[in-house]
């Protein structure tokens, strides 16, 4: 009886460990295949395998020119992307903390930074294989050509802006103009009508 009563909290231990460990395993198992299973935050990454295309052909070799020009416009693409992760984070952080947003979403969410980190990290490494330093001066040059692109695609969203701004102020034109002339109208008649009792009472 004593021997009983001294291996069962042994045994209790044991099978309590076991089963942690194997809730662990499980669980990181399903957590791996919901991962593999998430659409990512992005599309297809175009320049960048433009770009790996280009650098991989051998016959003929792609001149250095043309190289460089494909990695900055990959580069372009990397820095739209950050810039769109870093502006959207701070509002799908709120959501999520108040879950508007599931877990799916910001789990795709976080997995996209980690993916951009290490693009980032490789189309640096790219960019000085080509040329020593060029990264330091290639992230800054693609930045720049994304700011001026959204300059231009608002630039170009001002005459459409207007004419939706005039149809409105034509709306709100013809409404006020028509409930004035409602207005006189009414008092026209108004004094009509007090017209006509004051010649009925005189006679």
């Amino acid at each position: 009886m004593g021997k009983i009563s001294l291996y069962a909290p042994i045994a209790y231990l044991v099978l309590l460990l076991s089963s942690l460990a194997l809730f662990s395993t499980i669980y990181r198992r399903r957590k791996v295949r919901r991962l593999v299973g998430l659409q990512p935050w992005f599309g297809e990454h175009d320049s960048r395998d433009i770009y790996l295309s280009l650098r991989a052909q051998t016959s003929p070799k792609v001149p250095e020119k043309m190289l460089k020009a494909a990695l900055l416009r990959r580069a372009t693409e990397d820095v739209r992307r950050i810039m769109s992760l870093q502006e959207s984070k701070p509002a799908l952080a709120e959501l999520h903390q108040r879950g508007a947003v599931g877990d799916e979403i910001w789990t795709r969410f976080l997995a996209a930074e980690k993916v951009m980190d290490a693009e980032i990290m490789e189309c640096a490494g790219e960019a000085n294989l080509i040329k020593p330093a060029w990264a330091q001066t290639l992230f800054p040059s693609a930045a720049e050509i994304v700011q001026n692109s959204r300059i231009r695609e608002r630039l170009a969203q001002v005459p459409e802006l207007q004419k939706e701004e005039r149809e409105k102020w034509e709306k709100v034109r013809e409404k006020v103009l028509s409930e004035l002339e409602n207005e006189n109208d009414t008092a026209a008649t108004e004094t009509e009508a007090k017209k006509a009792n004051k010649k009925r009472n005189k006679h």
